[in-house]
Order: C-alpha cells, then structure tokens, then sequence
C-alpha cells in the first residue's frame, strides 16, 4: 500500500497568522517576549533574513531583529490548530493517521491518481481551514515524510516504487531518526549521508549500535514497513461559550445553548455518530460551578432531543447567578443510525455536480465504481425490475 504524508510547514506561525491576519509578511519570532529568557522556537521568512533563527535566545534574537513581533509560544494554539486540519483530512480519506506535531500519513488503498488525489486534498484543507500542506507520496512510511518535508508549498513530491534508496541516497544523516551519541560514532567513521549507510556490514553495524543501528540500516535501505494506523475519534466532543458580560437572563442563555448544541450536532453528524450522555456545565460569576448530566436510553445526534433535555437544565440554573461560562459535553459516544434512502422513485436529475461528482468516483475508484440504474420492463420479482450498467458522466 502506498503512504501520502501530509507536512504543514510552521505551524505555530501559520497558527497565529490565521488568528491575527494582520501579522502576515511580518518578522515573527515565537518563544517569548524580547526582555525574556529562552530560546526561538519558530521563526518567519521574514525574520530569518534578520539573521535569526531557531534555537538562539531571544534577547539575541532583539538584538538582531529590533522590529520583529515577538510572540509566545502557545501550546493550545496548536493543538486546535492541528485538531482542525485532523478533522478535515478524516472526511477526505478514511485511512488518517495524525503524526504530530505537524504531519499526516493517509494509507492510499484504492487512488487511480495519487498526485491529483493529494493535490485535491492540499486544496481542500487549504481552503476550508487556511492551513497550507505539502505532500509527499512513497512505498514506506519514511520515506513519504521525507518526502512531504522536501516538496514545495500546495505540491507533490512523488517517491516511484523501488526508488526509495535513490531518492534517500544523497540526504544528510541527521534526517534519520538518531541518537546524538550515535550519530556522532557514526560521523567518526566518516559517514555522512544516508546513502552510505547501506555500503557497510548490516552485522557489523548491529554490533555497533545495537537495535538502533539495525533500524538505522532498514530505514536507509527504505524499508520501512510500518502500516498507516488509522486514527481513532476522541472519546468525547466538547463545545464552549464565555460571555463578554455575566448572563443572566434565561431567554439568552437558552439562545446560547441553541448555538452551542447546533455546532455539537453538526459535530456528530459529521462523524457518524451519536451521543447517550449530555454534560452541561456553567461557571458563575462568583466562582461556583453548575454541572448536570443528562442520559438518553438510545443514542441521539437530534438537536430537537438534545435542546428539550438542556431547557431544562437552563430553567434550574437561571436565577441562581451571573452565568460567565456554558459548556457542553458529548460523551458515550456511538455509531450513527443507519438510514437506507430510495433514490429509485425520485425525480431524475442531471447536475453538474452530480457529474463532477461521478468523474471524481471513477477517478479515484476506477471506471466500475459507479454503475448507472435501468429500469427493465416486464421483470416480475424485485431483482428482475433494474439492472446496472456503465455509467458516462458525460450523459448522467
């Protein structure tokens, strides 16, 4: 099976320049402030020109850039952003392994065209969450992230079956995976590219260096036979709300939570999923806290359910305080309901997005992927009435 790896570059600047548009084409320097102590942790193109760079201290890094912005690094910050792209790339394929801090591997099972499927991909995410994406595509898992590290911003770097040791050949050492006091040995013995490691004894090297010069050699030799671990949705889905002002009046409460449950539904529905149990929790303006459990006998993802059940909740808390924070919690989580919709009896439509949608199938799945119903006459038992046939989108 192929491997896509998907790399957002920088993304704690990408992370802060979504939330503030306003710092794009700046200097930036995360880490901290100037008069702080620490080290840079990510720095901008910008910046970079300045001299700066990751890893210097950030009073050196003033000294160097006066008119930089310099920003704090903020963990949260980047951990939704990360949860963002996650949750668009597992509507997109359903082989989505999260390699954090910064990188997705997409198990390519069924892609006629895998450069034009992650060029969509990369398009899709972009534009939808303001993330830019590289790709690379291989037959090993390391490969491919290598791969995704080297392409250029919105492209692909493809990695032909069988070429994995030509592509790793000329890289330098410090891309593999390895310890400093090894790569270090390894550096005495003149070894400087990956490419080199495969010319030496795999015995001598596992003498050497143990395991790790045993994982070393596999991975120079592209080898990597590690699978795609498809990821596994959170336990839970948790909406928030803080209020600019204490409220405390029931109908804007009631208004908040209608939001809040709307955005938590659609959550549901676009995983497939429902809820049996309901949390909501409200923090006061004198500092206590609200919390009520809600249970439901069958799973629900029904904003109409959901709302009856919290309006009740909402009645016992107004009145009681000054509401700064509401908060919403889904838990026990299950599968959707199953639906079984008949198309047959529908009016018959032709779209172009019907269309683009058919060419999209075929070119992924291939050309049987999409079959056209006909109708046949005189068919007396329900599997005599229709019969598939090759689907054109062209005359769809």
């Amino acid at each position: 099976m192929r491997i896509a790896s998907f790399f957002v570059p920088q993304l704690v600047l990408q992370a802060e320049c979504r939330a503030n548009p306003t710092l794009r084409g700046r200097p930036l320097i995360v880490g901290g402030y100037h008069h702080e102590k620490g080290q840079v942790i990510e720095v901008s193109g910008e910046a970079t020109t300045y001299g700066v760079t990751p890893g210097v201290s950030l009073r050196q890094a003033y000294a160097l850039c006066p008119d930089g912005v310099f920003l704090p690094y903020r963990e949260e910050r980047c951990s939704e952003a990360f949860s963002l792209v996650r949750s668009h790339m597992v509507r997109l394929c359903p082989l989505v392994e999260p390699a954090p801090p910064s990188q997705f591997l997409l198990g390519l099972r069924y892609e006629k065209d895998e450069s034009h499927f992650a060029v969509e991909v990369c398009a899709v995410v972009e534009d939808e969450t303001g993330f830019r994406m590289s790709c690379g595509v291989a037959s090993s898992r390391f490969v491919a992230r290598l791969a995704a590290e080297d392409a250029e911003l919105s492209q692909v770097l493809l990695v032909a079956a069988g070429t994995e040791r030509d592509f790793l050949r000329g890289l330098p050492l410090e891309r593999l995976p390895v310890s400093t006091p090894t790569l270090r040995r390894l550096r005495l013995f003149g070894i400087s590219r990956i490419g080199e490691l495969p010319l030496l004894p795999a015995g001598a090297l596992e003498a050497q260096f143990g395991i790790e010069g045993r994982r070393l050699l596999e991975l120079a030799r592209g080898a990597d036979d590690g699978r795609v671990q498809p990821w596994k949705d959170d336990a839970e889905i948790v909406v928030e709300r803080d209020f600019d002002a204490p409220v405390e009046d029931g109908g804007e409460l009631l208004e908040a939570v209608d939001d809040m449950l709307r955005c938590l539904c659609g959550d549901l529905e676009a995983r497939w999923q429902s809820c049996r149990r309901l949390t909501l929790s409200a923090g006061f303006e004198n500092g206590e806290m609200f919390r009520e459990e809600v249970r439901f006998k069958e799973a629900t993802a029904s904003r109409e359910t959901l709302s009856r059940r919290v309006a009740t909740c909402i009645e016992r808390l107004t009145g009681a305080a000054p509401v700064c924070t509401l908060r919403l919690e889904a838990a026990d989580l299950d599968a959707g309901p199953g639906r079984q919709a008949s198309f047959l009896d529908a009016p018959q439509r032709s779209t172009p997005q019907l269309r683009e949608a058919v060419r999209a199938l075929q070119q992924r799945y291939g050309k049987d992927a999409v079959k056209r119903v006909v109708v046949r006459a005189g068919g007396r038992r329900p599997e005599e009435a229709f019969s598939f046939a090759a689907c054109d989108p062209e005359v769809t």
